[in-house]
């Protein structure tokens, strides 16, 4: 398990001060959209460590069974992982463009500031709202739409990447979740320039 330090909300301000004057308002209004959807889980929604932890247990397992080396579970990426989750939650929509406009890459931008020290990075997103309780044998059958999708299953099975964040939010049984990919870029630290 890596012990990679998290991208931590307070750094994000930072890095949106620090290059306030290189943003446009469209990226000040992304980290606006984003910082309060994870300081306050829209809709009674609440954030499932639990379930994020299935995901990474459920990918690596699948990895495995197909002769690939396990992702890394890191934190740095999570609350990105978490603020897309939720937005999709509030603004019923699964998919990787934010409901600000942004897609995965200017998404990424913002939480990284210089997203080219990533250069391979992938995502993928679902939903789960059959019926039952929001617990791990959901988050399964949320994770089997991704195996079941030739792209998604690309994404998790890709040797491109060698890191993993999930984030998991829930509202009235309904869970929506993304995982955030990335391979680690030689001599950078994910979170040094935050």
């Amino acid at each position: 398990m890596s012990n990679r330090r998290s991208v931590l909300f307070g750094m994000m301000g930072a890095v949106t001060l620090l290059c306030a004057g290189s943003r446009s308002a469209s990226a000040r209004t992304y980290m606006d959209l984003a910082k309060s959807l994870l300081k306050k889980p829209p809709n009674g929604g609440r954030y499932r460590p639990d379930l994020e932890s299935v995901i990474v247990s459920l990918t690596n397992s699948y990895r495995a069974s197909e002769g690939k080396k396990a992702l890394s579970p890191s934190n740095d990426l999570r609350n990105a992982a978490r603020a897309h989750a939720a937005d999709m939650m509030a603004n019923g929509f699964i998919g990787h463009k934010a409901s600000s406009g942004h897609g995965f890459d200017s998404r990424m931008r913002y939480f990284l500031g210089n997203p080219t020290v990533l250069p391979r990075m992938g995502e993928n997103a679902a939903r789960d709202s059959q019926g039952g309780p929001a617990d791990a044998a959901k988050a399964k059958r949320l994770f089997n739409q991704w195996v079941n999708s030739r792209g998604h299953r690309k994404s998790m099975l890709s040797r491109d990447y060698q890191f993993m964040s999930a984030g998991v939010i829930e509202s009235g049984g309904d869970i929506w979740a993304v995982q955030i990919f990335w391979a680690n870029p030689p001599q950078t630290n994910l979170s040094g320039g935050l």
